[in-house]
């Protein structure tokens, strides 16, 4: 039997890995390590650590695991470095592929609904305004909105990670550089504005795509729908109807009042599922199926 090695399996990440782990079609062996302890060898190693760690584990499992998953953002970026959500581009893995990033749980949202759309439409240009679950900063952050007088109880706070010398946040440039690498649309055109709201579970996005052709309003639904991993029925959801669901919800479709190249809609899922762990495990069932 194959094994998978959980790498910071203490964290909330880590736990959260174990339990979609065990919901996993694909049997394998699966091994829980602290922070400080590592596996000799094993099939599959999912690092559940933040950046710096991730980047020492990578190079010490080099040699000691068939393939690393990597949740944190330390690798997203890197050009030799797939990221991957199984569901758009399971096809950048190949069986010499040793190094697999995951993306960040907003980016993941929204090119789960541009992917469909690419295969109709050329993309020219998506602006979003994110309204990002308190869970989505971690422990930390959950302990703050915990305390009396914490900023982000009844309030929105227009700044999630660190303010770059653009201006713009580092939460912003995952979005604007992950969708592009993701979809292999390298000239689309990312406008992002990531916001923190008091929800303590599941991200949503007010989404504007530019296209180049005029948006057929009869087939757009279905054509979400058939993005395998959507919900698009025309309901409307909202972060507390979603959370605890593997899907992303796309609700609120309407073409731009003045011009037919313009289309609105909304995004919501849960940030601890398809956007951190549930793609996780879903690579290593693809790696498990397939190598």
């Amino acid at each position: 039997m194959k094994t998978i090695a959980v790498l910071g399996a203490a964290g909330k990440v880590g736990q959260l890995m174990l339990k979609e782990l065990a919901r996993m079609d694909a049997k394998a062996e699966i091994q829980a390590y602290g922070r400080e302890e590592k596996p000799s060898h094993c099939d599959i190693a999912i690092l559940c650590t933040d950046d710096p760690v991730s980047e020492v584990l990578a190079k010490e499992l080099k040699d000691k695991a068939g393939f690393i998953i990597d949740m944190s953002a330390k690798f997203r970026n890197d050009p030799s470095v797939p990221l991957v959500i199984p569901e758009i581009n399971a096809d950048t893995i190949t069986k010499d592929t040793r190094l697999i990033a995951s993306p960040n749980c907003t980016t993941t949202g929204l090119v789960m609904a541009l992917n469909p759309l690419k295969k109709k439409y050329t993309l020219k240009e998506v602006f979003f305004c994110s309204y990002q679950a308190i869970s989505g900063g971690g422990k930390k952050l959950i302990e703050d909105f915990n305390t009396e007088g914490s900023l982000y109880q009844a309030n929105c706070v227009p700044l999630i990670g660190s303010i770059q010398p653009s201006g713009f946040t580092s939460e912003e440039l995952k979005g604007i550089n992950e969708t592009r690498k993701i979809l292999r649309l390298p000239d689309i055109k990312v406008r992002p504005h990531t916001v923190r709201v008091p929800v303590m579970v599941s991200h949503s996005l007010g989404v504007t795509l530019r296209a180049e052709e005029d948006f057929d309003m009869g087939g757009i639904q279905d054509l979400f729908a058939s993005q395998s991993g959507v919900i698009c029925d025309g309901k409307i959801y909202t972060p507390k109807e979603v959370a605890g669901k593997d899907e992303v919800f796309i609700s609120r479709i309407r073409r731009d009042y003045e011009d037919k190249n313009i289309l609105h809609f909304w995004i919501t899922f849960d940030n601890l599922l398809k956007g951190a762990a549930l793609n996780g495990r879903q690579i290593a069932q693809y790696l498990l199926e397939n190598f």
